[in-house]
């Protein structure tokens, strides 16, 4: 690790007093560190890490440079997770092109968007443990932030009147795993392994963040930005979703119960909902590490692992087999476009004519 930090500091010719300020750590302890005089802690690795992930700001028109204008603007725009979670999506590609030295933005070409993605296929981030493949899900999610930066390039940078989104025609396969329902056995599970667990307060609180995504259709971001004091008496609940647009869910009778057991051993009723045990808010790697655990428990039956927004396609299906209105669900769900809900309505529409024609047949 310490020969990627050294090497990218000599490639931006960076003094060590600048990378110390990048880092945000002492000038005195990173020279030490660098020079083998003093030992790799946790914590200076971690900040390792985070840089290496991070792009460097480079030229006016550089990638990082445009992509740093970039996320200004959809903070401006949009919530602050959104914002996040292209930030998220959208620096790997700055440090790939970085390291291709690809220095201008409008002169990427479709084939190192392509050679980005394949990179990236076999894990997406430099980490201390070794790195995870991506899914084709997760791959998605990077194609579609990437045209629209792109998008966003052709509108506000000096670009050739011949030049097109290099995203344009390539094509990523998404993933079904995210959206398909969990299975009555899937869920059942799910519970035996979390109520399965000793510490009391963790198996309380993580029963009862399953049970309210079940009830609530929520994503993942909105769920993590509950507090108590947010839920209502009748369980009611408003949220705020994408584009800052709020609409009202409910986390159901279980799901107040659930809370209530919950709070209740926890003994602060103020503040995040969901908490760690220090008091602070769960954050969307806390939730992720809470599903891999509970999906590590029992690989055979979790084959695709667990995902926050498989369970609100597991909601969202529900409500449509229960015959709730297409426009209800749509509204209840903050789906922006009819579509989006249409596409559950459709899967579910063939799946009992696939269950007419074998009773038919009997």
């Amino acid at each position: 690790m310490l020969d990627q930090i050294k090497a990218r500091q000599a490639d931006h010719r960076l003094s060590t007093r600048e990378l110390a300020r990048q880092l945000q750590v002492s000038p005195a302890l990173l020279s030490m560190v660098l020079n083998g005089k003093r030992e790799l802690s946790k914590k200076l690795a971690n900040s390792f890490m985070r840089w290496l992930n991070e792009p460097v700001n480079a030229g006016p028109q550089s990638p990082s440079t445009v992509y740093r204008y970039f996320i200004a603007e959809k903070r401006s725009q949009l919530a602050e997770l959104t914002a996040k979670f292209y930030e998220a999506k959208l620096a790997p590609f700055m440090v790939w092109c970085e390291q291709a030295s690809l220095p201008v933005v409008s002169e990427i070409k479709r084939q190192h968007v392509s050679e980005f993605l394949a990179h990236i296929r076999s894990g997406r981030r430099a980490r201390i443990d070794g790195v995870k493949s991506l899914s084709n899900g997760a791959l998605k999610l990077h194609h579609q932030t990437l045209k629209t930066f792109f998008n966003y390039v052709g509108e506000t940078c000096d670009v050739p009147d011949t030049w097109k989104n290099p995203v344009d025609g390539i094509k990523v396969k998404g993933s079904q795993s995210q959206t398909l329902e969990y299975s009555d056995t899937e869920i059942q599970r799910m519970f035996e392994v979390v109520e399965s667990n000793n510490d009391k307060l963790l198996s309380l609180r993580n029963s009862a963040m399953l049970t309210v995504l079940l009830n609530s259709a929520v994503r993942a971001s909105e769920l993590l930005a509950m507090n108590f004091t947010d839920i209502g008496q009748n369980g009611r609940i408003k949220v705020t979703g994408k584009g800052s647009k709020q609409r009202l869910v409910t986390i159901g009778q279980t799901g107040q119960v659930a809370v209530t057991d919950y709070v209740k051993i926890r003994g602060n009723q103020s503040g995040a909902l969901w908490q760690t045990y220090d008091g602070s808010r769960l954050t969307s790697d806390g939730l992720r590490g809470v599903f891999n655990r509970i999906a590590d428990v029992d690989p055979d039956v979790f084959t695709d692992g667990l995902y926050a927004h498989r369970f609100r396609h597991t909601a969202i299906t529900r409500l449509l087999r229960a015959r709730v209105p297409l426009r209800s669900v749509q509204r209840y769900a903050g789906h922006s476009d009819p579509q989006t809900t249409l596409r559950y309505a459709q899967a579910i529409d063939v799946d009992e004519a696939i269950a007419a024609v074998e009773t038919l047949n009997r």
